[in-house]
């Protein structure tokens, strides 16, 4: 059981993939050109990196739980702005509310998680483990379900989600005037302990340098092809009804990459291995989009997709969680500022690119530019390192 914390990531990981792909299937919808979609995933997204960079590292200061049940009373009220998407303004306005939020949301679970399950003797690889988890099986389930009630029961979506928040909000303040900030496992931890940390700060940093060059890479190419996926594929085609479940094979490929490749733990301190790992699968994913063209064929593009994203994720994650300072949420809203970043300018990118007529293959050329360029830019900082 992994507890209230990581039951609010689970839920609200998947409202916020459900939302991402309702956004974006009613973009579709309203007759939204890619450039379009494009701006209004950038302009969403630049709304989530503003949050990260202003209001993630709080948590330090402030505390968690409190200021975390506020804003979700907050994400209650912006919910009920999706009643009103008529026109693609309304879209922008409300992505970039609830974004203000996720911003907030994700940069102070990982630090209250990080923190508080270290003061109970959790290692940071477990905490990676569990949190990992709890989001990616979420997003799974909001990509599967998103472009369809968004389309046949909208209603539902932003009802559901508004009254999902009032009730997180109401456990969260519950459980912090019984607990305060700490955050009980009880029970056995599900992973052993983990590899000893013992690294020096100038190591860290060299370690967490190249796993965030990696994500930056990876999860801009996932992201800038997932977000557009709705109307990638009904051009292609493939009826919405299909849609959210060939597009969730690609959050399916996180989940599954995060069972595989936490317990195996050989990536640890081995930056080399980490950028050779992350570079062929951004490689693979370009390739893979150059024979896309059926429903199976972009299941299995989705899904390499994935695997380019969760692989770096899971290492720029642990050595950002690894920290020995008080600054757990703030390297919470380093993290989740990279991400806001692959979020906004990969869906610009993509777009863009699409809007010229030339078909998937030229996201597979962008992804493979991104893997390369991941590729020379980790090695070259590794051989100055050495060279140091």
């Amino acid at each position: 059981m992994f507890g209230l914390v990581h039951a609010l990531t689970f839920l609200f990981s998947g409202l916020l993939w459900l939302l991402i792909a309702a956004w974006n299937t009613r973009a579709a919808a309203l007759g939204m050109g890619y450039a379009a979609l494009g701006a209004l995933n950038f302009t969403a997204y630049a709304a989530y990196v503003a949050s990260a960079l202003t209001l993630g590292h709080l948590g330090d200061r402030v505390g968690f739980k409190r200021p975390l049940a506020w804003a979700l009373m907050g994400l209650a009220a912006v919910l009920l702005s999706g009643f009103f998407w008529h026109a693609p303004w309304m879209l922008f306005l409300s992505a970039c509310g609830i974004n203000v939020f996720y911003g907030y949301f994700y940069p102070t679970v990982e630090g209250l998680l990080s923190r508080m399950e270290r003061a109970e003797g959790v290692h940071p690889y477990s905490t990676t483990a569990r949190y990992s988890l709890s989001w990616s099986s979420g997003n799974v389930l909001g990509m599967v379900f998103g472009p369809w009630l968004i389309q046949n029961q909208g209603w539902l979506v932003f009802s559901g989600g508004s009254l999902l928040c009032l009730t997180g909000a109401a456990f969260l303040a519950a459980h912090g005037r019984r607990h305060g900030e700490r955050v009980p496992v009880g029970g056995r931890l599900a992973f052993r302990p983990g590899p000893d940390l013992s690294v020096s700060p100038g190591r860290l940093a060299t370690l967490r340098l190249g796993a965030r060059v990696a994500l930056l890479a990876g999860s801009t190419a996932f992201f800038g092809t997932m977000l557009l996926y709705p109307k990638i594929l009904t051009d292609a085609g493939i009826p919405l009804a299909q849609v959210g479940l060939i597009a969730a094979f690609g959050n399916l490929a996180v989940f599954v990459a995060f069972l595989v490749l936490l317990p195996a733990r050989f990536w640890i301190g081995r930056p080399g291995l980490c950028a050779l790992l992350g570079s062929v699968l951004l490689l693979l994913f370009g390739l893979a989009f150059f024979l896309a063209g059926t429903p199976a064929l972009f299941a299995l593009t989705a899904a390499l997709g994935g695997l380019a994203y969760a692989v770096p994720y899971t290492f720029a994650l642990f050595y950002g969680l690894a920290t020995p300072d008080a600054d757990n949420a703030r390297q919470g809203a380093i993290h989740e500022t990279l991400i806001g970043v692959s979020l906004g300018f990969g869906p610009l990118m993509a777009g863009a690119l699409l809007s010229l007529g030339r078909g998937p293959g030229v996201l597979g050329a962008m992804v493979l530019a991104l893997g390369f360029l991941s590729l020379l830019t980790q090695v070259g900082w590794l051989a100055l390192r050495r060279s140091a």
